[in-house]
């Protein structure tokens, strides 16, 4: 509770705690108006997709108008703003524990495969301002080093104190393609294709770029890749929403074609975590409900490679596997 404190005030705080079948929480508020609250939820990902009712609400999967952005500091983990305007005082914070040899088992006799840390921080201040962000990491921070400890997880952590973090990233702030330094760095402009929305890379679990021609929500392509509980979440939603059918997905195979008109999906071992990464390309927009042309899916395979490669080789993993 010291983190808590530190960030809420030494008044009175109100703690509800809930612990149920692979997931704990706790929720802290402090007393007087303006002292901020905090959600915090701690999940085993070892029962993801066992559970089939455990839902992790990780940084960053919900919205779509904001980007998340990596924590950096020698963590895996995510910062981000779930709602407008930026500057409410609300952010989320995810950290993702890799849990190797030596770790303790769960009571189904399971070495503990990894931990997610995901804290929900609303404080009376503003996000705009850099000095105040550290705050919202700080509680993370500190909730994971002591997770860690209690699960039994041996683990390599970050930085205790997180001294500076970007904004999330909003979709008014693309950029021309040529000029990526992020997520879309190396891919090629075309017809249609000259716009990047993207952020850092620095180990962030989940990784976005999207690629269009003019403006705020003229995507033509989204990229994302899943590392760790992200991509073990991916495929488990995967084998319950296909479970009836029989055509490949990223649950099963190492690449392959979606659904969706010019969408498709890769791979890569990482030694490092025990998921496979995913990464995926969709067509997120078509031109008058005509179906992608062959030199657009072509161009899909091309963007997903590079994407999948220069992610790859930024988490250590091996070269993917891609359509």
């Amino acid at each position: 509770m010291d983190d808590v404190r530190a960030v809420l005030g030494d008044d009175r705080l109100d703690v509800e705690s809930r612990s149920s079948d692979g997931i704990d929480t706790c929720e802290v508020s402090a007393s007087t108006d303006g002292g901020g609250s905090t959600k915090v939820s701690i999940v085993d990902t070892t029962w993801i997709g066992v559970y089939s009712r455990l839902s992790v609400s990780f940084a960053g999967v919900p919205a779509n108008d904001m980007l998340p952005v990596p924590i950096g500091n020698g963590w895996l983990g995510l910062f981000a703003a779930d709602t407008a305007p930026i500057n409410d005082g609300e952010a989320t914070t995810t950290l993702l524990l890799t849990c190797g040899e030596g770790s303790s088992k769960t009571s189904a006799g399971k070495p503990v495969k990894g931990l997610a840390v995901t804290v929900e921080t609303e404080l009376d201040t503003t996000l705009d301002d850099p000095a105040n962000r550290p705050a919202y990491i700080r509680i993370a921070t500190g909730t994971a080093a002591k997770a860690a400890k209690a699960y039994g997880c041996v683990t390599h952590l970050g930085q205790r104190r997180v001294r500076t973090v970007g904004l999330p990233v909003t979709e008014e702030e693309f950029e021309p393609l040529s000029g990526a330094s992020g997520t879309c760095l190396g891919i090629r402009p075309t017809s249609g294709v000259t716009t990047a929305w993207e952020t850092a890379r620095d180990r962030a679990p989940l990784e976005k770029c999207r690629l269009g021609d003019d403006g705020v929500g003229n995507h033509r392509y989204s990229l994302v890749a899943y590392f760790g509980a992200y991509a073990a979440q991916l495929k488990a939603g995967y084998k319950e929403e296909l479970r009836y059918t029989s055509d490949p997905t990223p649950a099963d195979a190492p690449k392959g074609r979606l659904p969706g008109d010019g969408s498709y999906w890769g791979s890569a071992a990482c030694p490092a975590d025990a998921e496979r990464a995913v990464f995926i390309v969709s067509r997120t927009r078509d031109t008058d409900g005509q179906r992608a042309t062959e030199a657009e899916r072509e161009y899909a395979r091309t963007v997903l490679r590079t994407f999948a490669e220069r992610s790859s080789k930024a988490h250590g993993c091996l070269a993917p596997t891609t359509p």
